[in-house]
């Protein structure tokens, strides 16, 4: 299946942008500001990382899942990893178009046999597990990600947090 992005109103943002540049401090994804003498891993290769703005919408959970499906697939990922990532991604995305009123970014990125998904906001408050109830209809998407992902976090940056999550690509779930 192949997504025209423009049409699905998902812009493709350069992983160079101020967007992805401000949150550099709090970890080092970004590896050319990383000390010198810090062990530095390959770059990954610009094949394998994708970075969307998402327009601040409800709708824009939907895209997010299709451009997630159609970049998973178009690098060749396994059907299982692509349907985890996929509703982790829409929890994730979902939750930060839901709770916060500045731009939201989605970055994909595959290296050393793992898939990192990150979504970016402008809330600075962080994400809380919850316990929700037999018949709450909410509440579950932090949970969801505790359990299917490898593992997963939030990091503040100077406008809000990136919340992220890493899945193994080629292993069977």
């Amino acid at each position: 299946m192949t997504i025209d992005i423009a049409t699905a109103g998902v812009r493709n943002v350069p992983s160079t942008t101020l967007f992805s540049a401000r949150r550099s401090w709090a970890v080092n994804w970004d590896r050319s500001q990383a000390p010198a003498e810090a062990p530095r891993g390959p770059e990954p290769s610009e094949d394998f990382t994708a970075t969307w703005e998402l327009p601040q919408r409800l709708s824009s959970t939907c895209m997010a899942r299709r451009v997630t499906r159609a970049r998973l697939s178009a690098w060749g990922l396994p059907g299982e990893t692509i349907d985890i990532a996929e509703l982790l991604v829409s929890e994730v995305a979902g939750n930060a178009l839901r709770h916060t009123h500045g731009p939201v970014q989605l970055s994909l990125s595959l290296a050393d046999g793992l898939l990192r998904c990150e979504v970016e906001d402008a809330d600075r408050n962080p994400p809380r597990l919850r316990d929700p109830g037999p018949d709450d209809e909410r509440g579950r998407g932090l949970n969801i990600l505790r359990q299917l992902a490898c593992c997963w976090g939030a990091v503040p940056t100077f406008t809000g947090k990136v919340v992220w999550f890493e899945l193994p690509a080629d292993s069977k779930f």
